[in-house]
C-alpha cells in the first residue's frame, strides 16, 4: 500500500508546479498551491520520520516499463535526508506565502511554479536508486535553483553570480557522472544495488579515481574551499526562502552523495581519504568563518557560514573515514553520527537565520548591517528567533549546534587511542581547529545580532521598520523551536541515527558519549533553566531595579553615530588575520593639493578571497588568453575549415595505424 502512496507523493510536486503557473491570475489558486505544497511536505515529513525511526524500507524499480533505468528506494539514510528536506521546505514554503504577496503576478507565477519543482528535484536526488534518476535530479536541482535566482532581477552582478554558480555546478555534475561511469565496466547495470556489489572488488587505482571524482563533484556542490566560489555569490542574490533551501537543504544533497559513495559504494576506505576530508573540512571551517567576519551584508555573512559548517561536517566525515581505515568501528560510529547530526542541525539553524534575514529585508528593504540597528523593539518575534539561531550556530549549550559539535570534538579526542600513529597528533589537533572555529563564529554572530537588532537605528530605514507578517513569524518560530528541542532532547535524533549508522558501518555499536549526552542534556538544561527562573523570581520579588542614563562620554546626549559599526566591531579580529583578507584599500583626499587640511576623505576597501585572487583569476585569464589565440583559426574561409578536417582525419588514421 505504501508504494502507490509514495509515487503519488512524487507526482504531486509537478502537479503543484503546473497549478502554480496556470493559476497565477486566480486569487483562489494562488492560495491553494502553497497550502497544497504545505500538506505535501507535511506528509513527506511524517513518512520520512517513520522510516527513519523504524527503518522501514521501500524499493521501486520501473526498468521494464520505461526506456531508462528508473527506480526509487528509501532506506534509513535516504529517510534521514528526506526528513531534512521536508523539515526545512515546510517553513520555507510557509514563509513564501507572505514573501511573494508584494510581488507582481508574473513573479508569483514563476515562483510558485519553480519552487515545487526545486523541492522535487532535491527529493529525486535523495530517493533515487539508479544513476539516471540521480543525475536527472542533480541537474534539475541546479537549473531550477538558477531559475529562482533569475526571477529576482537581471542586473550585471546578478548575471555574473548566476553564471559562476551554473559553471561550478556543471563542473561538479561532470565529476559526479564520471565517478558513476567508472563503475560501468564491472557493474551489470546502473542501479545502486549493482554499483554497491561492484565497489568492493574494484582495483585500488579505480577506487581512488572514483573517490577523487566524487570528492570534487560533491565538494563543489557542498561549497568546500577552494570550490566555494559560487556560494557567497549565489545565496545572497536568491529569494530568501530559496536561500534557506539552498543553504539548509541543497548543500546536504552533496553530503548525502559523499556519504553514499565513501561509506556505502566503496567501503573499506584508504587512510588518506579521511585525511583529505579532514584537511578540506579544517580549511573550509576556519576560512569560512574568517570570510564571514569581514562581511557586512547579512546574507553574504550567512553564506560564508555555510562554508564553515560544511567544513565541520567534513571534519566529522573525515574522522569517521580515518577510524574505519584503522578498524575502529566504535569511534567511526561516533564521528559519523556527529557529522549526520550536524547536517540536520545546520539545516535547522541556517534555515532559521536565512528566513530571519528575509524578514528583516521585507521590513527594512536592506540587509546591510551598517543600515540596521534597534530592530529588537520593532520586530520582537524575529529578534528572539534570530537570537536562537545565533546561539545555535555558535555552538552554545542548550541549543542543537552544541550537541553535534561536542560529539565531533569527542571524536577528535578519541584519536589519541592510536599509539604511535599520525592520528595521535592529527585528530587532537583538529580539536583545536574546531575550538577556533567556534570562537570565531561566536564573535561573528555577536556582531551580526548586536549591530542589527540592538542599540539605536543607524538609518531611517531601520527606524521605520515594521513587524514581519504572521506567516513569516510562524515559519521562524517553528525552526527556532526545533533548534531548542533537539538541543535539550538530542536523544530523539541520536537513537535512530545510531541505528542508521549501524546499517553503514559493520560492527558499529553505541559509544558511551552518545548515551551520556542523550541522558545528560535534559538534566543539565533543567538545572540551567531552573537557576535562571529562580534568579528572575528573586529579583522580581525583591524588586531590585535601578534606572540610570547611559554614559555619553561627557557629551550631552547619545547619537546613533556613537555606536559600534559592523566594520569597527570586527576590525581587531580582521587585523589579527590580515594575511587572510589582504584587502585592496583606496584612500582619496580632496582636494589633492591640501593633504593636511582636506575638505573630504573617503576610504574604500574591497575584500576578495585569497583563492579567488590567486587561483580563479589566473585560471580565467589563461582561458581567455587561449580563447583569443584560438580565435585566429576562425577565418570564415570554408577552405581553411576543410583543411582542418583533413589534418584531423589524417592524424586519426596515423594514430590507428601505429597503435595496433
Amino acid at each position: 500500500m505504501i508504494e502507490p502512496i509514495f509515487v503519488i507523493f512524487l507526482l504531486l510536486f509537478p502537479l503543484a508546479a503546473i497549478l502554480g503557473y496556470l493559476g497565477a491570475g486566480s486569487a483562489l489558486t494562488r492560495k491553494f498551491v502553497p497550502y497544497l505544497l504545505l500538506v505535501l511536505l507535511l506528509s513527506g515529513l511524517g513518512f520520512s520520520a517513520i522510516a527513519f525511526v523504524k527503518g522501514n524500507a521501500l524499493n521501486l524499480h520501473y526498468a521494464s516499463h520505461l526506456p531508462f533505468a528508473t527506480g526509487f528506494a528509501v532506506d534509513r539514510l535516504t529517510a534521514f535526508f528526506l526528513m531534512v528536506i521536508c523539515a526545512i521546505a515546510f517553513p520555507a514554503t510557509l514563509f513564501s506565502i507572505s514573501y511573494t504577496e508584494p510581488h507582481s503576478r508574473g513573479y508569483c507565477r514563476w515562483y510558485w511554479c519553480l519552487l515545487p519543482l526545486f523541492i522535487f528535484s532535491m527529493v529525486l536526488v535523495i530517493v533515487s536508486s539508479t544513476v539516471f534518476v540521480f543525475m536527472a535530479g542533480w541537474e534539475l536541482m541546479t537549473l531550477l535553483s538558477g531559475g529562482l535566482i533569475a526571477i529576482e532581477g537581471a542586473s550585471e552582478d546578478r548575471r555574473r553570480g548566476l553564471f559562476i554558480y551554473l559553471a561550478m555546478m556543471h563542473f561538479g555534475a561532470a565529476a559526479v557522472f564520471g565517478a558513476f561511469l567508472l563503475f560501468v565496466p564491472g557493474a551489470p547495470s546502473l542501479t545502486f544495488e549493482a554499483i554497491r556489489a561492484t565497489g568492493h572488488g574494484l582495483p585500488p587505482q579505480v577506487r581512488t579515481a572514483i573517490f577523487l571524482l566524487a570528492f570534487a563533484g560533491f565538494g563543489a556542490k557542498a561549497g568546500i574551499i577552494p570550490l566555494h566560489l559560487w556560494l557567497p555569490k549565489a545565496h545572497p542574490i536568491a529569494p530568501s526562502p530559496v536561500s534557506a533551501l539552498m543553504s539548509g537543504v541543497m548543500l546536504k544533497t552533496a553530503v548525502y552523495g559523499f556519504v553514499r559513495f565513501s561509506f556505502d559504494f566503496l567501503a573499506a576506505p584508504a587512510p588518506w581519504w579521511g585525511y583529505l576530508a579532514l584537511a578540506a573540512g579544517a580549511v573550509s571551517g576556519v576560512l569560512g568563518v574568517l570570510y564571514a567576519l569581514g562581511e557586512h551584508d547579512l546574507k553574504r555573512l550567512l553564506a560564508y557560514h555555510s562554508v564553515e559548517n560544511i567544513g565541520i561536517i567534513y571534519l566529522g566525515l573525515g574522522t569517521s573515514l580515518v577510524f574505519l581505515s584503522h578498524n575502529a568501528p566504535i569511534w567511526a560510529t561516533l564521528a559519523l553520527v556527529a557529522a549526520l547530526l550536524h547536517t540536520l542541525n545546520h539545516a535547522l539553524f541556517k534555515g532559521l537565520l536565512f528566513l530571519g534575514a528575509g524578514a528583516i529585508h521585507h521590513s527594512t528593504h536592506t540587509l546591510d548591517m551598517e543600515e540596521l540597528g534597534g530592530l529588537s523593539r520593532r520586530m520582537p518575534m524575529v529578534s528572539a528567533t534570530f537570537l536562537v539561531g545565533c546561539c545555535a550556530i555558535a555552538g552554545l549549550p542548550l541549543f542543537n549546534g552544541f550537541v553535534s559539535e561536542w560529539l565531533t570534538f569527542r571524536g577528535f579526542v578519541a584519536g589519541a587511542v592510536f599509539d604511535g600513529g599520525s592520528n595521535e597528533l592529527i585528530l587532537p589537533l583538529m580539536a583545536g581547529v574546531l575550538g577556533l572555529i567556534g570562537g570565531l563564529a561566536a564573535a561573528c554572530f555577536v556582531k551580526a545580532y548586536g549591530i542589527s537588532f540592538l542599540g539605536r537605528p543607524h538609518t531611517p530605514r531601520a527606524e521605520q521598520a515594521y513587524d514581519a507578517p504572521r506567516a513569516m513569524k510562524l515559519a521562524v518560530s517553528l525552526l527556532a523551536a526545533a533548534c531548542i528541542v533537539t538541543g535539550i532532547f538530542p536523544g530523539i535524533v541520536l537513537r535512530p541515527l545510531l541505528a542508521l549508522v549501524g546499517t553503514i558501518i559493520s560492527g558499529a555499536s553505541a559509544p558511551p558519549e552518545i548515551t551520556m549526552i542523550s541522558r545528560g542534556m535534559p538534566v543539565i538544561s533543567a538545572c540551567v533553566l531552573g537557576v535562571i527562573f529562580l534568579t528572575f523570581a528573586v529579583l522580581r520579588w525583591k524588586q531590585i531595579r535601578r534606572m540610570v542614563p547611559t554614559w555619553a562620554c561627557g557629551l550631552p546626549e547619545l547619537t546613533p553615530r556613537m555606536q559600534y559599526a559592523a566594520a569597527s566591531f570586527s576590525k581587531p579580529i580582521r587585523q589579527v588575520f590580515r594575511s587572510v583578507y589582504k584587502p585592496d584599500r583606496k584612500v582619496e583626499v580632496l582636494p589633492v593639493d591640501r593633504p593636511y587640511f582636506p575638505e573630504a576623505i573617503s576610504y574604500h576597501s574591497v575584500r576578495t578571497t585569497s583563492f579567488e585572487r590567486s587561483l580563479y583569476r589566473p585560471a580565467v585569464d589563461l582561458l581567455i588568453s587561449a580563447a583569443r589565440g584560438l580565435r585566429r583559426l576562425h577565418t570564415g574561409n570554408i577552405q581553411a575549415y576543410l583543411l582542418y578536417i583533413f589534418f584531423m582525419l589524417f592524424s586519426l588514421l596515423l594514430y590507428l595505424r601505429f597503435s595496433q
